[in-house]
């Protein structure tokens, strides 16, 4: 198989930089790979699990967050808000920011809930103003 140049970078380093024979980066519809010679592309990449074989066959796998794929004259550029090995995960700061983001978004239906009761009642006092205005014309 023939090699291609990638860059796997984020604002907090460089994570990745060298040949490789195929790509594999998480795009809105599934999953999206890249070997030599690909067209010229852009494309949006999601939360997800990227993958890259190096030329003697070594596969790597790193998590991204969403960034971009850039891929022009057998030269792929992946940027992302963030690239970890899986060994720099940190299992339990994870945990604990998917357990925050839950509680965000109770708190967010919470308050959509609020404003939905809100107009409710404004509603029906509004109904309630009109329907007297018509019964004492009456």
């Amino acid at each position: 198989m023939e090699n291609f140049h990638l860059e796997i970078l984020s604002p907090e380093r460089p994570f990745y930089k060298g040949d490789c024979v195929s790509l594999v980066v998480p795009v809105s519809d599934g999953m999206m790979g890249v070997m030599a010679h690909h067209e010229p592309l852009t494309a949006a990449i999601l939360d997800g699990e990227l993958t890259f074989t190096l030329p003697d066959g070594t596969k790597k796998v790193c998590v991204v967050t969403r960034g971009m794929l850039d891929i022009t004259m057998n030269d792929a550029r992946v940027l992302c808000d963030s690239a970890l090995a899986p060994d720099e995960v940190d299992e339990a700061l994870e945990r604990q920011a998917r357990t925050d983001a839950l509680i965000a978004e109770q708190e967010k239906e919470g308050l959509r809930d609020y404003r939905r009761t809100q107009l409710a009642f404004a509603r029906a006092v509004n109904t309630l103003k009109n329907r007297q205005s018509k019964t004492m014309q009456d």
